[in-house]
């Protein structure tokens, strides 16, 4: 019994032991962290905050081109970074500074990256209507073919001895005259 008690007075101690130095080590950590982190000033060539919204917008759409197509991209040798960077007229290193700029005030950056969020999602809207009148049109298509081989069939039915082919000609022109006297 008193091995016992001697023995986990011993374990008690040790670890009295670790977490004071487990203490100790936080607080040197704590304050080696707190340390006087200070705002990078403006570049002198910074990138105005309404051409900021609009890279990033463009560097958000090659992204997820890049995500979804990404072996064209690079077996065709296309550069998408270069690409925005022409045509902003910007370099890497500025683009770098004014970025480091921004995010070092985070209301700032928010508002950006708002206006950048309301940008993609009008992107978003433009091309899923365009996509809409795509299938729509593709869709009349589909329809207009449809329409035209019953009638070619009905014709042939009529008139067997008419090869396919002319019929669709003698279709073609009737159509023709028919655009021509609606206009």
């Amino acid at each position: 019994m008193m091995l016992k008690n001697t023995l986990h007075a011993r374990v008690l101690a040790a670890l009295n032991k670790r977490s004071h130095f487990l203490v100790a080590c936080i607080v040197t950590s704590v304050l080696i962290s707190c340390q006087d982190v200070k705002r990078p000033q403006a570049p002198s060539n910074l990138i105005p905050q309404d051409a900021m919204v609009s890279i990033l917008v463009d560097t958000y759409l090659m992204n997820a081109a890049r995500s979804i197509d990404n072996r064209t991209i690079v077996s065709q040798g296309i550069l998408l970074d270069s690409i925005i960077y022409t045509t902003y007229r910007i370099d890497s290193l500025q683009f770098a500074q004014s970025n480091a700029f921004y995010t070092a005030d985070l209301e700032l950056y928010k508002k950006i990256f708002l206006q950048v969020e309301e940008k993609l999602k009008i992107e978003k809207t433009k091309k899923d209507t365009m996509y809409a009148q795509y299938k729509r049109v593709q869709e009349v298509k589909r329809l207009q073919d449809s329409v035209r081989e019953i009638l070619l069939d009905s014709m042939q039915k009529i008139l067997p001895k008419i090869k396919r082919d002319s019929l669709s000609r003698i279709l073609n022109k009737a159509n023709v005259k028919k655009q021509t006297t609606e206009n």
